[in-house]
């Protein structure tokens, strides 16, 4: 099935805590829950286990994400940076990095362009 991914940089801690809080946010919503699928990172030499790093979802459910997806990225840039990868099921994909909410318009409109494609 194909299928978007919104994959996350940073720590070990920052990746997880943002793979987990997206999944959260995008549960809440009636219309995608139980929807998202968190995808785990397999474990590397010396770890017990893989951790959390990114968010998948069925390509159908595209326009469904974007509204949530927006809301939770521009509370993410209130909050602190983020810097994150989203790929799309033909494997197209979209870096971005930011590290507060200056820039947040052209980035959230960027990020829906690219989702909604």
């Amino acid at each position: 099935m194909p299928q978007f991914t919104i994959a996350f940089d940073g720590t070990d801690d920052d990746v997880r805590e943002d793979a987990e809080a997206l999944q959260q946010h995008l549960d809440q919503d009636g219309e995608l829950r139980g929807l998202t699928t968190g995808r785990i990172r397999p474990p590397r030499p010396g770890e017990q286990g893989g951790i959390a790093d990114a968010v998948q979802y069925a390509a159908e459910l595209g326009p469904l994400v974007i509204g949530p997806f927006c809301v939770w990225l521009e509370a993410r840039l209130r909050k602190s940076g983020v810097s994150l990868e989203l790929r799309r099921p033909d494997g197209t994909e979209l870096r971005i990095s930011a590290d507060s909410t200056r820039d947040s318009a052209e980035l959230l409109d960027q990020v829906a362009e690219f989702l909604a494609e």
